[in-house]
């Protein structure tokens, strides 16, 4: 498919591999780090992790779903973010 002369291609390789949105994952990673180091005892952490988890949730649902809707071929295998379990 090309759009502006840019063609989109289904991404390969890595974490690409199993989820739709390894970079979301990576973010949410990056949060869990920083509440593990503020000692968990923050609540804004907490909140922030919620909302950050939330919303790239959201995000990486419709990710999947606009890659599934573009590609007849897209692996139907893929989890949209979290691999195992979304």
């Amino acid at each position: 498919m090309r759009v502006g002369g840019e063609e989109y291609v289904i991404p390969k390789g890595d974490w690409f591999e199993i989820v739709s949105s390894p970079h979301y994952l990576a973010e949410i990673v990056i949060y869990v780090g920083l509440l593990i180091a503020s000692g968990g005892a923050d609540i804004t952490i907490w909140l922030l992790l919620a909302f950050v988890v939330t919303n790239l949730g959201f995000a990486a649902a419709e990710t999947q779903k606009w890659y599934i809707g573009k590609f007849e071929d897209y692996p139907k295998h893929r989890y949209a973010m979290i691999p195992f379990i979304f």
